[in-house]
């Protein structure tokens, strides 16, 4: 009789479960990434055989819509390191470039409350339901009703953040900056202040495309992010009296591009904004029902970063918070590949799921993306640890940004890649929740994600550290993620 061979299916069911669950994470993972390569394939044939002016309207299936989110945020993390290659070069990790990082900090928390991508996400499952009930021109209504309410919060709180920026400054962001640099820190941040309305109206025309799955505009403009920083950041090095005004004002008119290459699959859809008015509409309400708890988790957990920042600059440490910037942009990318682009892809198809209640399916795709994603996740942070101080070497190390600052650098970023999985996880998590229209659980783990993160860096971060920081963020977005499995679990069940 032959012998059996030694990987039979059958001799996998005696295996100690945790080897046969890593042997079925291995053949998911290639799985993946073969399909991946597929749509890839497919997407470029389809893209090949279709007019140029008709590829905004091209509406895309979850594997295709994953590839080009893949896409994008490829594209835009390349321009984001270029970007912070050249700032690091040209402004290293000096005062000036701690009052950029620390101005940045206000505006971007505005547009993590009302714009971003809780809006978005909010309003996609909205719009999908409209359409299907009422039709485009219904959904194209109620888009103009949100548009309009929240153009006019935003437009109201960078205002009040305008007039009172000294003291945000001087009391939450940077106490532990000089008066100087925190008065620099106070011009850039007013300056920062004119994008809150430019990605308000951002977030709400992509919801539009991404519920019909019109990906290709959306992912595009996510794709040349930076682009105008960068052009900023080039003015700067080429004119020096230009200075840190160079990047500052970059930001705006990169959400002014990004807010322009939406226009053609808008104008395609027939869409036209115009002002409307009804705060008592149903559908409207449902919207603001699921951005509320949304943002407010998004706010949670980005203010966050501001007691990081806070705690560093007591610390006397200023120097860490570009440290600190560097590591968040090289974790994000796996970040956005393995969380944000799968569970992004994923959310439409998982809302029409979830309208027609097959929670068999939901369980089947959800379980399948998160054994991809976390199986992924862990081969990328053991690639940080045994490459990142290299690769740190070869794309930051210039200028003003010296081998210290790389080390440093360094150290941040492999411990963040600690949480790595955690932080994909997540991502997949908090949509499939969001798809149930739930956005409640999200903001109730985020809050004790950081009221963890801030006992822990309260407690430990005087003898550790600046490194406490992503240490603390690990082990609390840990925690996290296994209470939002877990919630997820038993709403799913049968």
């Amino acid at each position: 009789m032959a012998a059996k061979p030694p990987h039979s299916t059958k001799d996998l069911g005696r295996t100690p479960r945790i080897v046969h669950q890593f042997v079925k994470g291995t053949r998911s993972t290639t799985s993946f990434v073969q399909q991946r390569l597929q749509s890839l394939k497919a997407l470029l044939a389809r893209l090949r055989h279709t007019p140029l002016a008709d590829w905004p309207l091209i509406e895309f299936a979850v594997p295709e819509a994953a590839a080009i989110y893949m896409l994008s945020f490829l594209g835009s993390a390349a321009l984001g390191i270029l970007r912070q290659m050249l700032f690091n070069a040209q402004f290293g990790l000096s005062d000036v470039a701690s009052a950029y990082y620390v101005a940045f900090r206000l505006p971007d928390t505005l547009n993590t409350l009302v714009s971003g991508g809780a809006l978005t996400n909010a309003l996609v499952p909205v719009l999908l339901a409209v359409y299907a009930r009422e039709g485009d021109a219904a959904s194209q209504q109620i888009l103009n009703l949100a548009l309009t309410v929240l153009l006019a919060v935003a437009g109201l709180l960078s205002l009040i953040c305008g007039i009172f920026a000294p003291a945000f400054v001087r009391y939450l962001l940077a106490p532990g900056l000089d008066p100087a640099t925190q008065s620099l820190t106070v011009e850039l941040t007013r300056i920062m202040l004119l994008e809150v309305m430019l990605v308000v109206a951002e977030s709400c025309l992509v919801a539009l495309l991404v519920s019909r799955n019109q990906l290709l505009l959306p992912a595009l403009s996510t794709a040349i992010h930076n682009l105008a920083l960068i052009s900023g950041i080039g003015a700067a090095m080429i004119f020096p009296q230009v200075g840190i005004y160079g990047p500052t004002c970059g930001a705006i008119l990169d959400a002014l591009f990004k807010l322009a290459l939406l226009v053609p699959g808008l104008r395609g859809r027939g869409y036209r904004f115009r002002l409307a008015w009804a705060p008592h509409n149903r559908d409207l309400r449902t919207m603001l029902r699921l951005l509320v708890p949304n943002a407010l988790s998004s706010g949670v957990n980005y203010s966050g970063a501001i007691v990081d920042t806070a705690l560093i600059t007591l610390c006397g440490q200023a120097a860490a918070l570009g440290a600190i910037q560097n590591a968040n942009l090289l974790i994000g990318l796996p970040v956005r590949l393995l969380g944000i682009s799968i569970g992004q892809a994923a959310l439409p198809h998982m809302t029409t799921l979830s309208i027609t209640n097959d929670l068999v399916a939901i369980r089947r795709e959800l379980h399948r993306t998160l054994l991809v994603a976390c199986g992924l996740a862990v081969l990328a942070a053991l690639a940080i640890v045994v490459l990142g101080r290299l690769g740190i070497r070869i794309i930051l190390e210039r200028g003003a940004f010296d081998s210290a600052a790389g080390d440093l650098t360094y150290q941040m970023i492999v411990a963040f890649s600690v949480g790595l999985p955690a932080y994909v996880a997540t991502e997949v998590l908090s949509r499939a929740l969001l798809s149930r229209l739930d956005t409640r659980t999200p903001l109730i783990t985020n809050c004790l994600q950081l009221a963890v993160r801030v006992v822990l860096l309260l407690s430990f971060i005087g003898q550790v550290g600046p490194l406490m920081v992503p240490l603390a963020f690990a082990a609390s977005s840990i925690g996290e993620t296994i209470i939002l499995y877990a919630v997820l679990r038993r709403r799913i069940s049968t």
